[in-house]
């Protein structure tokens, strides 16, 4: 009886997940979005067209595609990321990370920098086409 039991907490322990594990609260994102304007401590020409940055989306394979169709890079570099994170933060396998928000058709990305230095705080904010 002792060995049965014994097997039966070890099966236990093995089956148990980590408390780490990614965790992504909202499917939300999947999709396509179209970047509309970026804040920052920066300026940018008035007749810049932050809607050629497009981001999708991919929430069962956790992917992120980047397309930037202009000559201007906003947010990263065209092609396809992994990313990861808890809750709403997405950490990306650049050690970039980004805290989230969705509302309605509205998608922010706010990107966690080092808060010691206030000009590289920037605010993305996306639409659904």
């Amino acid at each position: 009886m002792k060995r049965f039991l014994g097997l039966v907490i070890l099966v236990f322990l093995i089956s148990c997940e980590s408390d780490n594990d990614t965790i992504i609260q909202d499917t939300g994102l999947n999709g396509e979005w179209i970047l509309q304007e970026v804040s920052c401590f920066c300026a940018f020409d008035a007749n810049v067209d932050f809607s050629e940055t497009r981001l999708i989306f991919d929430t069962d394979a956790n992917t992120l595609t980047v397309i930037n169709e202009g000559t201007d890079r906003f947010f990263k570099e065209s092609g396809e990321y992994r990313y990861g994170g808890q809750n709403n933060i997405l950490d990306f396998t650049d050690n970039t990370s980004y805290q989230f928000e969705i509302d309605g058709n509205q998608l922010t990305l706010i990107y966690l920098d080092n808060p010691q230095i206030a000009d590289d705080e920037v605010v993305y904010s996306f639409r659904r086409p």
